[in-house]
Order: structure tokens, then C-alpha cells, then sequence
């Protein structure tokens, strides 16, 4: 079985002798081969240029032979075909936040093939290089998450910044949520007509928010996304960070894949979403820690779902810049190995 039948099993939550593995960020700073690569080019040099996007894409697939690659990319490119500018230095930057509900009304309208082809055609010659035998991942941000950045929220200390644009103006707010649903729901379908396996929807910042704001602020928009996608049975995976208190929420949504953090203990997870595919969990600070522990903590994991069909290990965040590399190696070898 190859990798990529490996990881679309999982999907199909088969329960399989091993479990695919692929972590958040695992193209990134870590890596030594992308500073090296991004010490002659901006990270949107990068992104926006299809072999040098794919070479990033896959660095982690050469060193560590994950089971699945994620393309190179930002979840906010999908502004810059509004007409809002975007840099990165070395995060991303908005040249313009939304303030006013009298903004909205001048975002140009875009279709993802005009503007987002580049990441088109970043998954279309990371398969042609990769070949067939790996899963390949999209993705985007959730609009509810995107629309944080939009309103000038950086971290969690912005917070009120969305929130205060949601409370003053609710209906301008839902037509903003709504166009950047429809805009992800044709993004992703492009990503897909590229060659994505599967893609992952990202609201990082929704973990912030009561279940109540929850199920009006976010919840709505990524199901939206998700009815569309699976019109045509395409592979959904959802992350939240901080979503222990979301769970009941979100398991009425109809994404194929639950992607979670290390806050959430697994068998809850598993109580809460079977039969759904689980992914994550463990905590990316273990990785700068002692083997041993590190060891130890996936092993905890990988015995906990053991007799769950459908599981994809993965960190509960993105990796963390100054990772030992060695410890990647252990992390990949543990989970290869492990007999089920």
C-alpha cells in the first residue's frame, strides 16, 4: 500500500497496519534547506513561483518521507484579489484592514483561477515531481479566521478587533463571512481540479470564541465550504485550535477529517466524533524536548488509537522553528514502525 492509499483509507476510516503521518508546517523554518532557499527569495517569491513552491513542498517529503505533502502557501493570499496589498516581513502584513462597513463595497470581485492560479499550478508540479505514490494536501483559512486578519488581528491579544466590527456591524459582517466563503468554496475546487487529495480548512482563531459566538461567527461560513465540497465527495479536514469546548459543535459538521490539538485528550475525541477520521495530536513542544519523553508521549498516542479506524498522526499545531531535526527522524520512524 503507498502512502497515498495509506492516507485515503484513513479517510475512509479503515482501519489500516500503520497510520500515515504528516505535521503542520513541516515545510518551514526547521529546515535548513528552506533558509537556505529563503535567504535568496521572499516568502511570496516563493509561493507565488510553482517550482520554487514545490521544491519547498517537498523538502519534508525528501528528508523525512512523510505520507503526505502540503502545498506551500498563506492562507491570506485570498485578500490580495480584493485589492488589499500583502507582504510578509517576516509575517504576513495587510496594507489594509477592514474598519468601516463602507470597505466591503469597494473589494473587487475575483475568481480563484484569475488571481490564485499560481497555487494551481504549485500542486500540479509538486505531482508531477512527486509522483503518485504520496498524498498531496490543499488548503485555506476558514472565513471566519480570515476575517480576523482582515480586521487587523495579529494575536489573540487583537481579538476585539473582529469582534468589535461583528457586534457594530452584524449584516455587513455576514455578507463579508459569505463572500469569503464563496470565494474559499472556489479556491478549493480549483485546488482540487490541481490534484489535491484532500484539502484542510484552518480557524485557528475560532478556539477563542464560546461555543454561542461559535455558531454564529464561524460555524455557519465552513459549513458552507463543506456542503459544496462534498457535492462532489471531495476530502474535507477541519483544525481548530483550542477547540476542547467546541467539540459538540463541531461534530455536526460534515468534515471527513478532525484535525485536533494536544488539549483535547484523544478518547474524548474518539467518544465525541466517531466515526469520523481523527487527526493530531501531540503537543510540537515535545519535539524540542529529550527523545525519551518525546518517545514516550507518542507512543501514549499511537496506543490510544490503536483499534480506531481512521486515524492520521499529525502535531497539534505547526511545528516549531527551532525543532531538532533528529527528533522529526525519531517521531516518523515511531510512527512507521508501530504494528497496529
Amino acid at each position: 500500500m503507498t502512502s497515498r492509499e495509506l492516507f485515503l483509507a484513513n479517510i475512509r476510516q479503515e482501519h489500516t497496519s500503520r497510520n500515515p503521518i504528516w505535521i503542520m508546517r513541516q515545510a518551514g523554518r526547521y529546515l535548513k534547506e528552506y533558509r537556505d532557499l529563503r535567504s535568496k527569495h521572499t516568502f511570496s517569491e516563493v509561493a507565488k513561483n510553482p517550482k520554487l513552491a514545490a521544491e519547498v513542498t517537498l523538502q519534508p517529503i525528501e528528508r523525512f518521507n512523510f505520507d503526505a505533502a502540503i502545498i506551500f502557501s498563506d492562507i491570506l493570499f485570498i485578500l490580495e484579489g480584493l485589492g488589499i496589498d500583502l507582504e510578509f516581513n517576516p509575517g504576513p502584513k495587510l496594507g489594509t484592514h477592514l474598519e468601516s462597513p463602507e470597505q466591503i463595497k469597494q473589494f473587487k470581485d475575483y475568481k480563484a483561477n484569475d488571481f490564485l492560479g499560481f497555487v494551481g499550478d504549485a500542486l500540479q508540479e509538486t505531482r508531477r515531481q512527486m509522483g503518485p505514490d504520496k498524498a498531496l494536501l490543499g488548503f485555506c483559512g476558514s472565513p471566519f479566521t480570515v476575517f480576523c486578519y482582515l480586521c487587523g488581528m495579529q494575536g489573540a491579544k487583537d481579538l476585539h478587533k473582529p469582534i468589535q466590527f461583528l457586534l457594530n456591524y452584524p449584516k455587513e459582517s455576514q455578507l463579508m463571512l459569505e463572500r469569503l466563503a464563496h470565494l474559499s468554496i472556489d479556491y478549493l475546487k480549483m485546488q482540487f481540479e490541481s490534484g489535491a487529495d484532500a484539502i484542510q480548512i484552518f480557524d485557528t482563531w475560532a478556539g477563542e470564541l464560546s461555543e454561542v459566538e461559535y455558531l454564529c461567527w464561524s460555524y455557519p461560513y465552513t459549513e458552507m465550504i463543506m456542503q459544496e465540497l462534498k457535492k462532489d465527495n471531495h476530502p474535507v479536514s477541519l483544525y481548530i485550535r483550542g477547540s476542547f469546548h467546541l467539540l459538540n459543535a463541531t461534530a455536526n459538521l460534515d468534515a471527513d477529517i478532525y484535525s485536533i490539538d494536544w488539549k483535547t485528550p484523544l478518547d474524548l475525541a474518539k467518544t465525541m466524533l466517531s466515526p469520523k477520521t481523527l487527526q493530531g495530536n501531540l503537543n510540537p513542544y515535545l519535539l524540542l524536548g529529550p527523545q525519551d519523553t518525546l518517545a514516550t508521549e507518542v507512543n501514549a498516542i499511537l496506543e490510544t488509537m490503536k483499534p480506531y479506524p481512521g486515524f492520521i498522526f499529525n502535531l497539534g499545531h505547526g511545528i516549531l522553528p527551532h525543532t531538532p531535526l533528529e527528533n522529526v527522524q525519531l517521531l516518523v520512524d515511531m510512527v512507521k514502525s508501530f504494528e497496529r
